[in-house]
């Protein structure tokens, strides 16, 4: 049976729903339940930036299954705090992705992995070169980062450098969206946040939100 939100969720961005023994084509799906999962999920609001990325993306119509919604769904859900604060710049992004390609190079891994992951971490891996910094709050340690700086080294290849060592733009970039992390959370939640999702140490996390601090009282100073 159809789910009611989701016929209504296709009717508004004109898709066509198909039966599941028919091949869709651009502008169709059949991944109906699909979409009720994310609807039920992630809610409505959020199912409805699934399918702007697909029924309004240039190219994507044609992509609109049930991998490509679960791997758009999973990457927008993680990149959430970025969406909110710039939600048309994350949209801009994803119109650069190469979604097809990627799609089919995600079903080589049929039967080894789940094929929405492998897309997901495909498209996120992208959309972080193009932003240049992490979409997620959440950050890789000093010990992943340690480990694929001596990894790229050993290939010869040029490698960021260790997060103890991090530019001085890229700490005053996490000493602000840590301030901003900070500013909305409740009082005591603060601590366990850092200690649990930062991925940094608590020191590190002060050195980058004063840096950041310093930065901003520089500006206005002029």
């Amino acid at each position: 049976m159809i789910h009611l939100r989701s016929q209504s969720l296709c009717a508004e961005f004109e898709i066509e729903i198909i039966p599941a023994n028919r091949y869709p084509a651009p502008g169709q799906t059949r991944a109906v339940a699909t979409i009720s999962r994310i609807i039920e999920k992630r809610g409505i609001e959020h199912a409805r930036l699934v399918m702007c990325v697909l029924a309004e993306g240039k190219g994507n119509q044609a992509l609109i299954d049930e991998v490509s919604l679960s791997a758009i769904s999973d990457v927008l859900y993680a990149c959430s705090d970025v969406l909110e604060d710039n939600p048309s710049a994350v949209l801009e992004l994803f119109d650069q992705l190469p979604l097809g390609p990627y799609t089919m190079i995600a079903s080589e891994m049929s039967g080894f992995v789940k094929q929405s992951s492998a897309l997901a971490g495909m498209l996120y891996l992208h959309l972080r070169k193009l932003r240049g910094e992490p979409l997620t709050c959440k950050m890789a340690t000093w010990a992943k980062t340690s480990r694929a700086a001596i990894s790229e080294e050993e290939k010869g290849r040029k490698s960021r450098r260790s997060s103890r060592h991090r530019k001085i733009e890229e700490k005053i970039a996490i000493g602000r969206k840590l301030l901003e992390v900070k500013a909305s959370l409740p009082w005591g939640h603060w601590g366990p946040w850092v200690r649990d999702k930062s991925g940094l140490s608590s020191s590190m996390v002060i050195h980058c939100m004063r840096i950041a601090k310093w930065e901003e009282m520089r500006h206005e100073q002029g």
